[in-house]
Parts: structure tokens; sequence; C-alpha cells
């Protein structure tokens, strides 16, 4: 949820006049992006939860989430840039934000899953 409304943030206010002009892209589908983020959640807390190791830190969440940003996003951007003649500037700034975005979520999911910053 929190990586979704980082998302929102990014996508429809920060940068909405960069993809409307630039990509020509606009988002009207919020509730298949909903459902996709969704489905990254769960799939990170899947992953997160194999991949446990003991006393893991904040930067080893911070690198899951950075691996998971760029399985998320990066084959496909290019995948994409080749069908539609996009922008390779695009694909790598497109790919920045969304390792830091996933980042973010890795992060979150170390602390709900270890319980850390809360009072016991």
């Amino acid at each position: 949820m929190v990586m979704f409304f980082i998302a929102g943030l990014w996508h429809e206010w920060v940068m909405a006049a960069f993809y409307e002009n630039e990509m020509h892209a606009s988002y009207k589908g919020t509730g298949i992006i909903f459902l996709a983020y969704l489905v990254l959640g769960f799939l990170m807390v899947y992953f997160y939860s194999r991949s446990i190791q003991k006393k893991k830190s904040w930067t080893a969440d911070l690198w899951f989430g950075i691996l998971m940003g760029i399985l998320w996003v990066f084959p496909h951007e290019l995948a994409m840039a080749g069908a539609h003649a996009t922008s390779i500037i695009y694909v790598i700034k497109n790919g920045l934000w969304h390792i830091t975005e996933q980042g973010i979520g890795g992060i979150l999911i170390g602390i709900v899953y270890y319980n850390r910053l809360l009072v016991r």
C-alpha cells in the first residue's frame, strides 16, 4: 500500500507533466495499478520471507527492494522501449525511480517482518 501511495505521488503529482508531455502517458487505470501493486507487495513479502537471515540489516532490506525494483520494471521497460520506440533515457529514469520505490518497500517489509521500531 505504501509503494502504491508513493508511486501515485510520483507519477500523478511530481512527474505528471513529464509523463504526459514527453512520453504521452497518463495513468487512467488506478484500479489495475492498485492490483499490480498488491501483487508486487505479496511477491516481495513471499520472497523476503524465503530469504531470511538472522539479524538482517536495513541495508540488506534496501538491497532486497532494489533487486525487486530491477526485476519488476527493467526487463519490461526494455521490451516496451523496443516495441514502442521509447527513449532509453526514459527507461533509465523510470527504472531508477522503481529502484527507489521498491527499495523503500523492502525497508518497510523488514520493519514489519522484524517488528523493528515497535515497542514491546
